[in-house]
């Protein structure tokens, strides 16, 4: 049994995530921000209006998930929710010049260790694992 997990392609794929995870979610814990709330303020940031239902399926997330990511933002005023008019369950989100901040402070670790894992590939390396991920995902 416990070669079957180990030789399991779903079992490698999240351990491998997991321990991708753990590390970045180390280095930004120091600045106060967890991986989840970074790329969904990074998406904000380059992003002209979003709403909850457009980053929930870029991010492939339930909107409760994002939804919670979210008003997690608003509590440290990285994020301000509008309400669209006409539709009081809808809510157009704006990055705040606190959480343009925290993504300045944060660039260089996260650019850093994007930089770190894509040089443990060499471009056809890279390339082919994106190919990979593509067809299962």
């Amino acid at each position: 049994m416990k070669e079957a997990v180990h030789n399991s392609v779903g079992f490698r794929i999240a351990r491998t995530a997991n321990r991708i995870n753990q590390a970045i979610t180390t280095l930004l814990n120091e600045e106060g921000i967890a991986p989840e709330q970074r790329i969904l303020l990074e998406i904000l940031s380059s992003c002209e209006k979003a709403n909850q239902t457009t980053l929930a399926a870029m991010l492939n997330k339930s909107p409760t998930t994002v939804s919670r990511t979210l008003d997690s933002l608003e509590k440290k005023a990285l994020i301000i929710k509008k309400e669209v008019l006409g539709d009081k369950r809808a809510n157009l989100i704006e990055v705040t010049a606190e959480g343009k901040a925290m993504l300045e402070r944060t660039e260089a670790i996260v650019n850093a260790f994007r930089q770190n894992l894509s040089n443990l590939f060499t471009p056809e390396e890279k390339q082919t694992l994106f190919a990979l991920l593509e067809k299962i995902s």
